[in-house]
């Protein structure tokens, strides 16, 4: 699958904060889950991590 071309993502240069992995991505994916639908997610090819992206600052503030 290529989620660049498909969904318009970008890669990101972090890593995956729950693999580590380097194959973290943020863009908008189609979903039928309400809250994920029209919002930029970050999501990870490798381990298949998807959160997000302002719930993930919430997690990051709160620490």
């Amino acid at each position: 699958m290529n989620i660049k071309n498909e969904f318009g993502m970008t890669q990101l240069l972090a890593c995956c904060p729950n693999c580590n992995g380097s194959a973290l991505y943020c863009g908008k994916i189609p979903t039928a889950i309400k809250e994920m639908a029209n919002k930029e997610v970050l999501f990870c090819k490798q381990c298949k991590f998807i959160v997000p992206v302002e719930e993930f600052k919430n997690i990051l503030a709160s620490c």
